[in-house]
């Protein structure tokens, strides 16, 4: 078989455990109206229950790197998509808010290991001026995992109940892992599934090239890694983590904000009420953030092509979070296609900048790719969880999302700075040679 063949379908599989990951979470969002309704749940409940999903998890990833590091990531991933599914399906069982917000937490705890565990592969498959197109693949399951949500939950809702939903989505995790075990058994790619990352690099350069040029990048990869943060003190020590961390810190809330509560404001305060329309206006929302994702990626490779790829990512970051800060011109619009369309612009600029700052998230430990992810991940998460909580405290004390939404027209800008400043570490830290791979220390 050959590699580009075999990274293509890996890319794809992650794509796919991407998207049952969002499926699983999505189902609580796109169905909360009727869950609020049977269960007599307010707006505040709702924001309790999101956060209880994103503190969980922000826990668990900032616990699980370290111990994902040293699993093979085969059997980790297969388990992990398994443990998630099971989860989701467990919301199915609960009678009332303690029970949900129990099962909310175990769902939380049992997605925790997607991105680190997603990241750590694309770092050994991909060369840096590939990385961006890679994760854009990959973490576009986020997007479409909520663009086809909204139709299939609201279906089986309206069909059946908001339980055999929770139901369905868990069983397709289980088909997953069936695969991703399937296609490691009989294939060579188990060089990913290792226990010692820094030796899976020049395997994984081997891997997608299969030439000359492969085996140069593995080589000249594997004595830069040396220059790396490899440990949780070392990694803690840069500039290139704190700044990555202001940048999470403020990124992704807007994310949750977006995949969590836009079904909610588009039924009760958008005045589109619970079916088609609303399935059909949340499609188009969330094809916006594929196509961000999708053309962000592909650009930078473009980009990449007539200067540094750092430049690149943080060329096309900025634009997307100048999108991103139109956002709260949404309160001040009366029709519900230009809401749409504006709405549609901030997730196309989130779309960019999320796919150049997990590029960056990947490369600040190319030796614990999974520690650097799950920590930064788990930052994002808890101050999304936070998030979650102020967006349902504000909206019942307000009766709108107006203050939301101007919250959410800011927080780029800070984000942005701290990606900024993530990117001017000494040069011995992420500087970057003209092929885009960590640049050797100068010789004094």
């Amino acid at each position: 078989m050959k590699s580009s063949t075999s990274k293509g379908f890996i890319c794809g599989l992650l794509f796919l455990a991407t998207l049952l990951n969002y499926l699983d979470r999505q189902t609580m969002s796109v169905s909360a109206s009727k869950i609020a309704e049977e269960m007599r749940l307010t707006d505040g409940h709702l924001g309790q229950l999101f956060f209880a999903f994103l503190f969980a998890y922000g826990i668990a990833q900032i616990l699980v790197g370290p111990v994902l590091d040293r699993l093979g990531v085969v059997l980790a991933y297969a388990i992990a998509v398994t443990a998630w599914s099971l989860a989701g399906a467990s919301s199915a069982l609960t009678a009332g808010f303690t029970t949900l917000f129990a099962a909310r937490l175990l769902l939380g705890v049992c997605e925790s290991p997607n991105w680190p565990l997603a990241l750590r592969v694309v770092s050994r498959v991909f060369p840096p001026s590939h990385r961006c197109f890679a994760i854009s693949i990959f973490q576009s399951g986020t997007s479409v995992g909520a663009l086809i949500a909204p139709p299939i939950i609201i279906y089986l809702t309206t069909a059946y109940n908001w339980r055999i939903s929770f139901v369905a989505v868990g069983a397709l995790g289980l088909i997953w892992s069936s695969l991703w075990l399937a296609w490691f058994r009989w294939q060579p790619e188990r060089a990913l599934d290792d226990v010692a990352p820094a030796e899976a690099l020049p395997a994984a350069a081997r891997l997608v090239s299969g030439s000359g040029a492969g085996r140069a990048l593995a080589a000249t990869t594997e004595e830069r890694t040396d220059a790396l943060p490899g440990t949780f003190a070392e990694i803690i020590r840069t500039r290139a983590f704190w700044g990555l961390v202001i940048a999470t810190s403020f990124l992704n809330p807007l994310q949750y904000l977006y995949t969590t509560w836009l079904p909610r404001y588009f039924d009760k305060y958008a005045g589109v009420g619970f079916g088609k329309e609303l399935a059909h206006r949340l499609v188009i929302v969330y094809l916006a953030l594929d196509l961000g994702l999708w053309s962000g990626g592909a650009l930078v490779a473009l980009l990449s092509r007539h200067m540094q790829v750092r430049r690149a990512r943080t060329l096309v970051t900025t634009v997307g979070a100048l999108c991103m800060m139109s956002i709260p011109i949404v309160s001040k619009l009366h029709s519900l296609d230009a809401i749409t369309g504006n709405i549609c612009l901030a997730t196309f600029g989130l779309g960019w900048f999320i796919v150049n700052y997990l590029a960056f998230t990947a490369e600040v430990s190319a030796k614990k790719v999974s520690t650097a992810a799950g920590l930064l991940g788990g930052t994002g998460s808890l101050a999304g969880a936070g998030f979650m909580l102020l967006v349902g405290g504000t909206v019942e004390r307000t009766g709108s999302f107006e203050l939301v939404f101007l919250m959410a027209g800011l927080m780029p800008l800070v984000a942005l700075g701290g990606l900024w400043l993530s990117t001017k570490p000494a040069p011995q830290a992420l500087g970057t040679s003209a092929a885009g791979l960590p640049a050797k220390p100068r010789a004094p």
